[in-house]
């Protein structure tokens, strides 16, 4: 958290603005009450309260969480980011999950448009993703411990 960007982080977040088409990708750590940004395309944002965005509602979630129409949710309509710049209009997000099974983050595609929903390609390309994510998120940690233990 509050790391330096990585060149593995980022091509995640790439990839899955690509495949959505989108001008706006981020992937996300959550902890206590921040929401800090690992990598994004489309949006520069380092840390945001946790109870300001997207992400923390994608938490726990044995899929994706998607929303085609944010300003009708309750759940996301007074977010900052619907009601102020960018302005989403579309939000979709797979849970990034250590192997402890505990959800850590998200990797997350944005609109400032509104969108019909993804399609279950598209779904199964994000959770993939994420997973891959996941994966070099624990080999991330596995490196900061071995480089304190020495």
């Amino acid at each position: 958290m509050g790391s330096s960007p990585e060149p593995t982080f980022d091509r995640f977040v790439s990839a899955a603005a690509s495949a959505f088409d989108a001008p706006i990708a981020l992937l996300s750590l959550i902890h206590d009450d921040q929401q800090w940004f690992k990598a994004g395309r489309g949006l520069v944002i380092d840390c945001i309260p946790r109870d300001s965005g997207f992400c923390s509602f994608t938490l726990d979630r044995p899929d994706v969480l998607e929303t085609d129409d944010p300003q009708g949710d309750p759940r996301f309509a007074q977010l900052p980011v619907v009601v102020g710049e960018p302005h989403v209009r579309y939000y979709i997000g797979a849970p990034l999950r250590r192997l402890s099974g505990i959800d850590v983050g998200a990797l997350c595609v944005l609109d400032t448009k509104r969108r019909a929903p993804a399609s279950v390609d598209q779904k199964a390309y994000l959770i993939g993703l994420a997973r891959q994510a996941s994966t070099a998120l624990e080999a991330r940690l596995d490196l900061l411990r071995k480089g304190a233990a020495a």
